[in-house]
C-alpha cells in the first residue's frame, strides 16, 4: 500500500508539473506554439536609427507584426558592414477573402518571388520611431545580401527607403555646374548694373536737355493745334456760310431754271421739225426734191454761159461792142 501511495503521489506531481508548464506557456508565450508565426530577416545598408526591438512591421499600414531582433552583420571578406533586421509576422494578421484563416502555407520565399520588398518608413515624426513597411513590387529586382545556406530564416529584399531615394535623386543632380551657372549669372547680372549705373550717370545731362526740348516741343505743338483748331472753325463757318448761299441762289434761281428748260424743250422741237423738213427734202420721191435738183441744173447752165462769156471777153474785149467776129 505504501509503495502505491508513492507513485500515485508522484503521478500526481508530475501531472501538476505538466500542469504548471503548461499555464506558464500559454501566460509567458502566449499561443506562439499553436500558431504559425512567419520569421524572416532583412539587410538594410542605411541608417536604422529609431528602429529597435518591438517595432511595427507593417504592410501597406496595417500591423501584420513587429521587430524582434536588430544587430550588425560583418562581412569580412568583403570588408562590409549590414543591418540585419529579424521581423516576424503573425499568421493571426493574414486570412483570405472571405475571411477564413489561410489553408494553403505558402512560403515566404514564394512571397519574395512575387515582388514583397521590405523598406523602412517613418513612424513618427515627433519621436523619429521607424518601422519596417512591406508591399509588393513586382517590377523591382531582388538584391539579396547572403545566401540562403548562411541564414536561420528566409531573407526579404530591402529596397531604399523614401528619403533615400530622394537623397539619391538629389545628389544626382548637378549641383556644381548649377551654381557655376548661377555664380555667372549674378556676375553678368552685377556688370550689368553697374554698367547701367554708368551710362545712366553720363546720360543725366542729355537726358534732362532732351526732357525740356520735348516739353518745349510739346507745348509749340499745343499751341500750333489750337490755332489750327482756331482756323478750322473759321473754315468750317466760311464753307457753312457758302453752303447757305447756293443753297438760297439755288432757290431764287429755281424759276429761271425751270424757264431754261422749257425753253431748251421748245429748242428740242424745232431742231426735231427742221430734221424732219430736212429728211422729207432729201427723200428721193420727195417733189421739193426734184425741183432743188431742176434748179440747181438750171443754176449749172446758167454758170457755164457765164464762164463762156468770160471766156470770150477774155480774148476779144471789142466784142461786148462789136459782136463776136465770125
Amino acid at each position: 500500500m505504501a509503495s502505491n501511495r508513492s507513485y500515485t503521489l508522484i503521478g500526481l506531481f508530475l501531472l501538476g508539473a505538466i500542469v504548471l508548464f503548461v499555464a506558464a506557456v500559454l501566460a509567458f508565450g502566449g499561443t506562439r506554439l499553436l500558431s504559425d508565426n512567419r520569421t524572416a530577416i532583412i539587410f538594410f545598408d542605411q541608417s536604422v536609427l529609431g528602429l529597435t526591438n518591438g517595432s511595427k512591421v507593417l504592410f501597406r499600414g496595417v500591423q501584420v507584426g513587429t521587430v524582434k531582433n536588430v544587430q550588425l552583420r560583418l562581412d569580412p571578406e568583403l570588408g562590409k558592414a549590414r543591418i540585419g533586421v529579424t521581423i516576424e509576422v503573425g499568421a493571426n494578421n493574414t486570412v483570405m477573402m472571405d475571411g477564413d484563416g489561410s489553408t494553403r502555407d505558402v512560403t515566404t520565399q514564394e512571397l519574395v518571388d512575387r515582388g514583397l520588398r521590405a523598406q523602412l518608413v517613418v513612424w513618427s515624426y515627433v519621436t523619429s520611431q521607424l518601422a519596417v513597411n512591406l508591399d509588393f513590387q513586382p517590377d523591382s529586382k531582388p538584391n539579396f545580401v547572403a545566401k540562403k545556406q548562411d541564414l536561420a530564416y528566409p531573407e526579404i529584399p530591402a529596397v531604399p527607403s523614401q528619403i533615400e531615394q530622394l537623397k539619391d535623386t538629389v545628389s544626382d543632380l548637378p549641383w556644381k555646374e548649377t551654381l557655376t551657372t548661377v555664380n555667372e549669372t549674378m556676375q553678368s547680372m552685377v556688370t550689368l548694373a553697374n554698367d547701367m549705373d554708368a551710362l545712366i550717370t553720363t546720360l543725366g545731362p542729355n537726358l534732362a536737355q532732351t526732357s525740356d526740348a520735348a516739353r518745349d516741343t510739346m507745348q509749340a505743338a499745343r499751341t500750333t493745334i489750337t490755332f489750327s483748331n482756331t482756323q478750322i472753325e473759321k473754315t468750317l463757318s466760311g464753307l457753312r456760310e457758302l453752303t447757305d448761299n447756293v443753297n438760297h441762289q439755288l432757290v431764287s434761281r429755281d424759276a429761271q431754271i425751270g424757264r431754261l428748260l422749257n425753253n431748251a424743250e421748245a429748242t428740242s422741237k424745232n431742231l426735231t421739225s427742221i430734221s424732219s423738213n430736212l429728211e422729207a427734202l432729201t427723200d428721193p420721191g420727195s417733189d421739193d426734191r426734184q425741183d432743188i435738183q431742176s434748179a440747181i441744173r438750171d443754176l449749172s447752165a446758167g454758170a457755164a454761159s457765164l464762164r463762156r462769156f468770160a471766156e470770150t471777153l477774155e480774148r476779144d474785149p471789142n466784142s461786148i461792142l462789136f459782136g463776136e467776129s465770125r
